[in-house]
């Protein structure tokens, strides 16, 4: 638990990380997308009038999720400190193939791996105030860890941003996009498409 810490002044965030947030790929999302592509094909025949609720529901949900990840993106690097590592402490949490995102300071790698994958409870001090945060995914090293000056029991570590990120002496973000970004905002552009024109082609059918 943090205790109490000194506001720092607010840092100038770029609007890529809004657009980087709004385009990202986001795997759990795309899931349930898959799902209303599956549900309502079964549901075409006997229940029409449900499919259009269907659609909408899962489109409210996926940009309410994507307003808020850039919410807390957007704060976390407006109100910002550099937190201090104290202790990391790392567990074996079994094989996984995924996607991860691992931070060597400010620089962020994000591939495939495939391999043990670790939990790393890390303990970090920024001024006065002291907490910890959990990083899952490949064990935790020497990533710049983002403590909320406002919000004392709120981290992230750099790695979480969907851009990549560097402070300079003024207090400025400069966010650029990773290499293949852009792939994967055509896959989230086709996959939302998808989602508004099976919304309108329902409603069509009611």
């Amino acid at each position: 638990m943090l205790q109490s810490a000194r506001t720092a002044p607010p840092h100038r965030v770029p609007p890529t990380v809004a657009l980087a947030g709004a385009t990202v790929w986001n795997r759990r999302e795309a899931y349930w997308f898959l799902l209303a592509v599956i549900v309502p094909a079964a549901c075409w025949s006997s229940h029409p009038a449900l499919v259009p609720y269907i659609f909408a529901v899962v489109l409210t949900g996926a940009v309410a999720g994507r307003i808020g990840a850039i919410r807390r993106w957007w704060s976390m690097l407006r109100w910002g400190t550099i937190a201090d590592i104290e202790t990391v402490d790392t567990a074996l949490r079994g094989d996984r193939n995924l996607r991860v995102a691992h931070a060597t300071g400010w620089n962020v790698q994000r591939r495939w791996y495939t391999g043990t994958v670790t939990e790393s409870a890390v303990r970090y001090r920024a001024g006065q105030a002291r907490g910890h945060l959990f990083v899952r995914g490949l064990p935790f090293t020497t990533g710049v860890v983002l403590a909320h000056s406002k919000q004392p029991t709120s981290a992230m570590v750099i790695s979480d941003f969907p851009c990549d990120l560097r402070l300079d002496g003024k207090g400025r973000w400069a966010a650029s996009f990773p290499t293949g970004f852009w792939r994967q905002g055509l896959a989230t552009t086709a996959l939302y498409g998808y989602a508004v024109a099976g919304l309108i082609v329902s409603l069509g059918y009611r």
